[in-house]
């Protein structure tokens, strides 16, 4: 039941008209958790809706009346009405003319079962809401840092602003609201802590990890403005703004610009309070806040800067710039990033500038660059709790000649690490800051390829909020301050780092979706200075492309990650023509190749797996100004390499390199998703086919611990210390009787796995079909294929070839938005003479019909699209449909050519128009509702937009958001957060304590957005959902895993040990404990910058399990689009510094090493000394000793006449990786 209430006050907020509804409900006895109380600013009405309709009227009953016409009175709805009365005005209550909103009602009936369920289970309720805000009035804000005088910590301002203003404390957040029109937003999520000071001068001091979000209020019209200023009443109200309220500023002002990313310590001065210790006592209060960071309480020192940040950033950079003929640049990018990083002061800075001058030329470049990077994680934090010694020149030079020391040890030690990455560094851009990382390993790329002696002249630059996220989109704040201003002038004017200038040059495809790019500074090349123009220039002709996103698209084929190239004589190449019909390319990004030419290139690629791996037969390429798949075509003699016209994007390129994106080595596995699984629903699948492969992959995650057999192949599927062969160790220790579940840190890491399998079951149904795999898809060039015939063929994980063939198979494309995106086809087997049963791992198309299959699945073509098939036959749908088709749209013409601001203003375009994620949202969300599903109207408007969004990045035509279908805040409970989750390394997975949480009043009246609310979803997706109980199966887990007795010492490494000092009693290895500890150093040092580079943000880093397990825990369900983009090479990061930690162990430089054995033992022997947590660090770095452990038991092996491990019946991809 919904009711109508009149004449609020408009000035009034949605949580006080709730508190006054509160009482009166108290006072009816009707209870506050079964109605929704509603009401927009600016606004003279709201709405209460109840869930029983028998409270409603029971209310009206004592409280409804009409409002009165002009000079009349009000009339009660009984006779036992009575206005309430609402900041001395009544307010009128009636039934509303409409129905209450269905998924509002079903929303707090799911709430009303959660609160009955937190009962039975005693699930203690948070407390803390009613005490917000509370509110100080201050005078006055300081930006500065941490400085110390006398050995005391004391607050340095660089900013300084006499301003009055309001402090309000809310849930999750203080807002600073100054009378200039400025906001502040201090997220306590992004808070180190909070100091009050309430003695002579009372002031708040906020220690931030990350700048506050700053706003200015959006006046654009005088009177409306001085309306509201002289807060003028009358009977006509100004008219309410609609869209953004406010804008985002990147900085408070200009000399804040300067200092925002390096001075995070916020003084905000209050007035004088009426009562001593006042101040203090409101704080105790607010420890009430679940998410409060740490609150102190004690006097706060000031001093005031021998030299203020801002011209210390000055003195530095023109030193940086003085001293590019003696510093090289790769110095100089670390020295400027310690002082705008803000891990010391830039004077500070400047005065360490002999003492690094002077160690390069003591030492070289590549010593003094791993000596300041080591610096980084050894210069504590400046506060209260780091002593003053710790930060003087004098210690920092101290911790630098340590580096240093360490650094030319480790030269020693050091293998060659691979020629097929680029070793790159990198920018990321926020509102306020300008953060620098690197150098780190980036694949390469033709660009990169071309250059290979000045990479340091290339720069990756990314583009995030504060907290290393995107920025989210928000209907009341506008984002064109951030967008149109600061990045825009950072992508036209550059970047000036260490007395280089970087500009814009380009992005891939890839690049531009996670909304980053490349810059460049000029160099000298072949005696002629190089720039971004020059290097274009060199890959081709654009000059004909008159789109800017076009034109952006065909450079960043160059910028595509490319590892490897093979150079081909130009009497190779050949061109095809394409298979058209009907205006359809059925052979649109697909050409082939000859069995010599897939030879010369499958003897030029990185081996995978050894050689046990047959050769790809489908590649997928860049060639000149070519991209797309190339498959295998047996009847092609000699050397030959077949290109479509549609498959050549750009002339004009002199390069002769075939370059490999990827290989179809094996096939994918294949999963369900929401996506897939809503569109099967509608399709007509039953929801028991749906629960069966669920629970299959519950029991088996659930009960995986029971043999170690099924941990070893989930740790190989999972590509878990795949470089150390984990897999193989744990089936190793198995047949010594080690139990590795008694280890803790070998638990853990199952455990963190097992979750991160878990919660993407869970929140994102991503369900694992057996009967299913992920494929490229290419054209039958033979002609054997039928309309709606394909031929599948995948190698099992045995390595041995299969053919697909069955009546009935699903295939598809993911995004799967439109109902028709899945389509049935049948699964044929060609003659044994067919050159398509030379293919693997791959689905070819029929060239017949009147449109192509691939285009019908989500608009996919063959230039390297995978494609989902399933022959799962309890997957079968009862009914199909037609596929989308959507009109071809030209992209936008510039009618001249694209200059580099053109191409800049493109992406920022494309940064601030990418709504690809809110419209799939979207779409789940309605499609959830309606009795039609994805073919709802809806859903379909949503569908067409998701591949006009899809498309923009080729036509830059973004979608028209004023189509998106209007919707409220109610969602399924599939799209809720899970709780939250801790991964530490010492305690595994922990979840935070079960608390129930009153979704109305967990929100802070400050925010626009509430947030969502959710109702049980009655589709399968929720029932799916619900069958998941996440505590419940990891304490399952859990529980079996410590059956057998747990102890605190490394069970594992201490039998390890005991075995190979018994195997190799005869054997001397002390000699080599001095360089096995400088081994150790090295690889905590590649697993702390793990941590740090593939974290949020630097003062949040990953835990030691993330970076070993190779994933990023999402802590409150599934990852955000920026994590799970960081996951795909976060795992391929410490797979690779873990082969180059045991080729220091195994290699003397290229070479095997005599004493690998006697190496191995001694890292071994350092690995089991006990170790303090390095600074920065929380917990000691744990896993060097398993790596020891597994390449010391392997080599022990070697030796003959020794015992070994019986013969295995495993299956062959056990084997590899083998050390």
């Amino acid at each position: 039941m919904e009711v109508h209430v009149r004449n609020v006050p408009e000035q009034a907020t949605e949580k006080a008209l709730r508190a006054l509804i509160k009482e009166s409900f108290k006072r009816l006895r009707i209870s506050i958790d079964n109605v929704n109380c509603h009401k927009n600013r600016g606004k003279t009405n709201a709405t209460l809706t109840f869930l029983l309709g028998r409270d409603g009227e029971f209310f009206l009953r004592f409280h409804g009346s009409t409002r009165p016409a002009p000079r009349a009175r009000s009339t009660p709805s009984t006779s036992e009405s009575r206005n309430l009365m609402f900041m001395g005005r009544p307010i009128y209550c009636e039934i509303s003319n409409r129905p209450a909103n269905p998924y509002l009602l079903r929303v707090l009936r799911t709430e009303a079962e959660k609160r009955k369920a937190a009962q039975v289970a005693r699930i203690e309720k948070a407390e803390g809401p009613d005490v917000f805000p509370i509110s100080f009035r201050c005078v006055s804000l300081s930006c500065g840092a941490w400085a110390y005088e006398d050995s005391n910590a004391v607050f340095s301002p660089q900013l300084q602003m006499i301003v009055p203003g309001t402090v309000q404390f809310w849930q999750h957040i203080m807002v600073l609201t100054l009378s200039n029109g400025l906001r502040l937003e201090f997220r306590y999520s992004a808070t180190w802590s909070i100091t009050v000071d309430d003695e002579f001068r009372p002031c708040f001091l906020f220690h931030m990890r990350e700048p506050p979000h700053i706003f200015e209020e959006i006046r654009d019209d005088p009177i409306i403005d001085l309306i509201l200023q002289l807060r003028i009443s009358g009977n006509q109200r100004p008219p309410v703004r609609r869209g953004p309220t406010r804008h985002r500023l990147p900085c408070l002002n200009e000399v804040h610009s300067a200092i925002a990313g390096s001075c995070l310590v916020y003084l905000i001065g209050l007035e004088t309070a009426p009562v001593p210790g006042q101040y203090g006592d409101f704080m105790q209060r607010l420890r009430k806040a679940r998410a409060m960071p740490t609150l102190h309480h004690h006097e706060i020192l000031l001093c005031r800067p021998l030299e203020l940040y801002v011209d210390g950033f000055k003195r530095l950079k023109q030193q940086l710039k003085d001293c590019t003929h003696i510093l090289p640049f790769t110095i100089s990018f670390q020295v400027q990033k310690l002082a705008q990083d803000g891990y010391l002061p830039p004077g500070t800075v400047v005065s360490l500038l002999n003492h690094i001058i002077r160690m390069k030329l003591r030492s070289g470049e590549r010593i003094c660059v791993g000596a300041l990077r080591r610096l980084f994680t050894r210069i504590p934090y400046a506060g209260p709790d780091t002593e003053s010694e710790d930060l003087s020149v004098d210690n920092i030079v101290a911790l630098l000649k340590e580096s240093e020391d360490f650094c030319t040890r480790q030269a020693a030690t050091q293998a060659t690490k691979s020629s097929n990455v680029a070793v790159i560094h990198r920018a990321k851009i926020t509102p306020s800051s300008i953060h620098l990382y690197g150098p780190e390993p980036e694949s390469n790329n033709r660009v990169l390829r071309k250059y290979p002696n000045n990479h340091d002249s290339f720069l990756r630059v990314q583009f995030f909020d504060e907290d290393g996220g995107p920025l989210n989109f928000d209907p009341k704040v506008s984002l064109e301050k951030i967008y149109q201003g600061r990045f825009k002038d950072i992508l036209h004017k550059g970047i000036q780092i260490a007395g280089r200038d970087f500009r814009f040059l380009g992005f891939s495809h890839s690049s531009l979706r996670s909304h980053s790019c490349w810059f460049v500074a000029s160099f000298m090349h072949k005696g002629y200075p190089w720039g971004d123009r020059e290097i274009i220039g060199d890959l081709g002709d654009f000059s004909m492309i008159r789109s800017p996103a076009k034109c952006a698209a065909r450079i960043g084929q160059a910028f595509s990650d490319t590892r490897t190239a093979i150079s081909i004589p130009f009497d190779f190449l050949k061109e095809k023509p394409d298979v058209e019909r009907e205006g359809r390319v059925f052979s649109d990004g697909v050409g082939t190749m000859s069995p010599a030419v897939m030879d010369l290139i499958c003897e030029n690629l990185p081996k995978q797996f050894g050689d046990l791996l047959p050769k790809p037969t489908c590649l997928q390429i860049r060639f000149q100004g070519a991209k797309g798949m190339i498959s295998l075509d047996c009847r092609l003699r000699g050397n030959v390499l077949n290109l479509r016209p549609s498959m050549v994007k750009f002339l004009g390129s002199n390069s002769w390199d075939v370059e490999i994106c990827e290989a179809a080595y094996k096939p994918l596995p294949a999963f369900l998703n929401r996506q897939f699984i809503k569109i099967l629903e509608d399709m007509g699948v039953p929801y028991p086919s749906f629960l069966k492969l669920q629970t299959k992959e519950v029991r088996h995650l659930k009960t995986m611990t029971n043999n170690p057999w099924d941990v070893s192949k989930f740790f190989h599927r999972q590509s878990i210390g795949q470089s150390m062969n984990l897999a193989r160790f744990v089936q190793e220790l198995a047949h010594r009787n080690i139990d590795f579940r008694q280890d803790p840190f070998l638990r853990n890491v199952l455990e963190a796995a097992l979750l991160v399998e878990l919660r993407l079951l869970k929140h994102k149904t991503r369900i694992p079909v057996s009967e299913g795999q992920v494929l490229y898809g290419i054209m039958d060039e033979t002609d054997y294929l039928e309309e709606g015939q394909v031929f599948c063929t995948y190698n099992d994980e045995n390595g041995q070839a299969r053919i697909l063939v069955q009546k009935s198979v699903l295939v598809s494309r993911a995004p799967a938005l439109h109902s028709g995106d899945v389509q049935l086809v049948e699964a044929v087997k060609p003659p044994r003479t067919s050159p398509l049963r030379k293919l693997s791992n791959c689905i070819c198309f029929s060239q017949k019909g009147a449109r192509d299959l691939p285009s019908k699945l989500s608009g996919g073509d063959l230039d390297g699209d995978l494609y989902l098939v399933i022959w799962d036959k309890t997957l079968l749908p009862t009914q199909f449909f037609l596929p989308a088709d959507y009109p071809r749209v030209p992209p936008v013409d510039i009618g001249r050519s694209v200059t580099r601001a053109d191409m800049t203003d493109f992406f920022i375009q494309f940064m601030e128009t990418d709504q690809l994620g809110r419209i799939a949202t979207k779409h789940v969300q309605l499609a959830d509702r309606g009795p039609l599903g994805t073919r709802e109207a809806d859903c379909i408007t949503l569908a067409e937009m998701h591949s006009t969004a899809v498309d923009f990045s080729k036509t830059g035509i973004p979608v028209d958001m004023s189509q998106l279908p209007q919707s409220d805040n109610w969602r399924p409970d599939f799209m809720a957060p899970g709780p939250h989750v801790n991964v530490e390394t010492n305690m595994g997975v922990v979840f935070d304590e079960e608390v129930y949480m009153d979704p109305q009043e967990n929100w802070d009246e400050n925010e626009d957005n509430k947030g969502y609310r959710y109702y049980e979803s009655n589709k399968i997706l929720g029932k799916l959902y619900r069958a998941i109980d996440e505590r419940e199966v990891l304490k399952q887990i859990q529980d079996r895993e410590t059956a057998g007795g747990i102890t605190a010492n490394s069970v594992v490494v201490e039998a390890v040990w005991k075995y190979v000092k018994e195997k190799c009693r005869n054997f001397q290895w002390e000699h080599l404990k001095e360089k096995a500890g400088e081994i150790r150093d090295m690889y905590e040092e590649c697993v702390l910058g793990i941590m740090t580079e593939y974290s949020d943000h630097p003062t949040r880093p990953l835990s030691e399990l993330e970076a070993f397990v190779g994933n990023i825990i999402g802590k409150t369900g599934a990852l955000g689009r920026h994590q799970r983009d960081a996951v795909k090479t976060l795992k391929e990061k410490i797979k690779e510094d873990t082969i180059y930690i045991i080729d220091c162990i195994l290699k003397d430089g290229d070479e095997s090493s005599e004493e690998a054995l006697e190496q191995s033992i001694a890292c071994l022997a350092v690995s089991m000394e006990e170790r303090p947590a390095p600074k920065r660090a929380e917990q000691p770095i744990y896993s060097f000793k398993y790596i020891a452990a597994a390449v010391a038991m392997r080599e022990a092996e070697k030796l003959p006449g020794f015992e070994v491990l019986p013969p295995l019946d495993i299956p062959m991809w056990l084997t590899y990786g083998d050390l």
